[in-house]
């Protein structure tokens, strides 16, 4: 069994501590946890760190970077979280799938021939299955022959001096 600890906390006078009481509190801890020192060099760095960030985002690269994943975020916003998990796990399931038809044995390694492609033809369930399929590669390749001058103000009407 373990032993008791003696502990007496120290008698506090005032059970309600003053703003100036607290505050010196708050600084004590922040001052302990390196807190302080971190934002001190922050602040010091200043003008060190805003020529660094400007730097690097002025750059034509970091630029298409940020205006590509606004673009990202604004299109996966638009998709409600029921339809994207439905269509994230339907495609984590197809990959998982055609991963297993790829390293399967099969027996039948040749290709099927005339009465295999028109077997192929006759199959409703097969057809059932590419329907939609088709009609989305109808719909992705009408996307890439628009042409977009301002992907921003494509979506949001408004216009954009951003090249």
């Amino acid at each position: 069994m373990a032993e008791r600890i003696d502990y007496t906390p120290p008698p506090n006078g005032d059970l309600d501590p003053s703003a100036q009481q607290e505050w010196e509190r708050l600084l004590e801890g922040l001052h302990e946890h390196g807190f302080l020192r971190f934002a001190n060099d922050l602040v010091r760095s200043n003008t060190q760190l805003a020529q660094i960030l400007t730097n690097a985002l002025s750059r034509e690269g970091s630029l298409n970077a940020i205006q590509n994943l606004s673009s990202l975020l604004i299109a996966l916003s638009s998709i409600p979280p029921g339809q994207f998990h439905k269509t994230v796990y339907a495609a984590r399931d197809a990959f998982v799938a055609m991963e297993t038809e790829i390293r399967s044995e099969r027996e039948h390694d040749k290709a099927p021939g005339f009465s295999g492609a028109f077997r192929l033809l006759k199959d409703e369930e097969l057809w059932h299955a590419l329907t939609p399929l088709i009609g989305g590669l109808k719909t992705f390749t009408a996307g890439l022959d628009r042409d977009v001058e301002r992907p921003v103000s494509d979506r949001t009407g408004k216009p954009s001096d951003f090249q």
